[in-house]
């Protein structure tokens, strides 16, 4: 069974449309072990994303903050946030995922719609998720709309589009009003910071071969290494260092499953200083050696 991946772009932003340009959301039935090494990794997107548990628990990392996300629980992503997302303990993690472009909802920018409901959201760097946790009678509802929300795109009946539409007005109009005082604490966000984030994904990504300096990545994006290094982590819950080892380990996935490289040279084509360093890293992500992968994918299937 072919393993799902996120496709980015040199920035980590998703490339993949969510729904089609007359119709722009989507619902996805996914599980986390149907990911590669069982884990989302850091992604962003122009779209609002709203997390629905089915079953087992799942950690989304959004800046600095963890959110544990179990059934009962909603949680909404502002969009623009880099955010990853995993399962403690090897457990799996089911959920249903709702994408939709913003102005799908809010019509016209500058709208009273956009303007007085959205954008106090939207354009607030202090909010940039909202976990809607069980037990509370907004989050019922919510979660019942969602519900709707899901059979009507799974079954597609006649005016499916229009009742959705209206689902998800009715859902984030729930959602916003019941978070007001926190919309209220209004911070503008902060375009130049994910625009340095973008400029040092995409050095990161297309360097990984090679041995990378923290003083290169720093020249890049015109900071000091202490301020570079303070605003990754800000901006993606990782230490720079972490997120290569990461992107390293899975570029090194085809490799490893083509079965025609040995250790030493996968390390060396995908930046490793040494085949244990890469072994240690892989073990890390994937819970097996690199020379076990593919036997043990294979029992799975």
């Amino acid at each position: 069974m072919a393993m799902r991946k996120i496709l980015v772009d040199e920035t980590n932003r998703e490339l993949c449309e969510h729904g089609t340009v007359g119709f722009p959301m989507t619902v996805n039935h996914d599980d986390l072990w149907a990911f590669e090494g069982k884990s989302v990794p850091i992604h962003w997107h122009n779209d609002l994303e709203i997390s629905l548990p089915r079953e087992g628990e799942a950690i989304y990392q959004v800046y600095r903050k963890s959110y544990s996300v179990r059934p009962g629980d909603v949680l909404l992503l502002n969009r623009n946030v880099p955010h990853s997302c995993h399962s403690p303990n090897n457990n799996h993690a089911r959920y249903s995922t709702f994408l939709t472009r913003p102005d799908f909802i809010y019509g016209e920018y500058g709208s009273d719609v956009e303007r007085r409901c959205f954008r106090p959201f939207l354009q607030n760097s202090a909010v940039p998720c909202i976990l809607l946790t069980s037990g509370n009678s907004c989050t019922r509802t919510v979660i019942q709309k969602l519900n709707e929300t899901e059979a009507l795109f799974d079954q597609k009946t006649f005016c499916y589009e229009l009742k959705i539409k209206g689902l998800l007005c009715e859902i984030f109009g729930m959602i916003l009003c019941e978070h007001q005082n926190d919309l209220a604490k209004f911070i503008p966000a902060n375009q130049l910071e994910l625009e340095r984030l973008e400029q040092m994904l995409d050095y990161l990504n297309t360097h990984f071969e090679s041995v990378i300096s923290l003083q290169e990545l720093a020249d890049q994006v015109h900071l000091s290494r202490e301020v570079c290094c303070r605003l990754f982590k800000k901006m993606t819950g990782k230490t720079i260092t972490g997120y290569l080892e990461e992107y390293r380990v899975n570029q090194s996935l085809p490799l490893v499953q083509s079965c025609q490289y040995s250790m030493i040279q996968i390390a060396d084509m995908t930046g490793f200083s040494n085949a244990s360093r890469f072994a240690r890293a892989f073990h890390r992500q994937f819970g097996c050696n690199p020379g076990e992968y593919n036997s043990l994918k294979l029992q799975k299937c």
